[in-house]
C-alpha cells in the first residue's frame, strides 16, 4: 500500500514540476516571437499543447475566481490536478503491466 502511494506522489510530483516549468518556458518563447514580430514557431505551438494536456482537466483555471484562491492558494487546485494525473497514470500502468502477464 506505502508502495502504490509512493508511486502515486512521485507521478504527481513529477506532473507538478513539469507543470510549473512549462508555464514560463512557453511565456518566454512567446514573448520573445512577439518582440520580434515573428510568427509562432513549432516549439511555441509544442509548449503550448503540452501545458494544455498537462493542466487538464483544469485549463479552465482562468475561469476560476481569484477570491477564491488568492496569492498562493492558486495552487491548491493545480496539485490536485497533479494527484488526479498520478492517480490515473499508476492505474493505467498497473493494468498494462496486467495485461503483459
Amino acid at each position: 500500500m506505502i508502495r502504490r502511494i509512493f508511486w502515486v506522489l512521485l507521478i504527481a510530483g513529477t506532473h507538478f514540476v513539469l507543470g510549473r516549468l512549462v508555464i514560463p518556458l512557453a511565456t518566454n518563447r512567446l514573448l520573445a516571437i512577439t518582440d520580434n514580430g515573428q510568427s509562432f514557431t513549432w516549439l511555441v505551438q509544442l509548449l503550448i499543447w503540452i501545458t494544455r494536456v498537462l493542466y487538464f482537466p483544469i485549463i479552465t483555471l482562468s475561469l476560476y475566481s481569484r477570491e477564491w484562491f488568492p496569492g498562493n492558494l492558486i495552487y491548491i487546485p493545480i496539485v490536485i490536478n497533479s494527484l488526479l494525473w498520478g492517480i490515473l497514470v499508476y492505474g493505467v500502468l498497473r493494468v498494462i503491466k496486467k495485461i503483459g502477464r
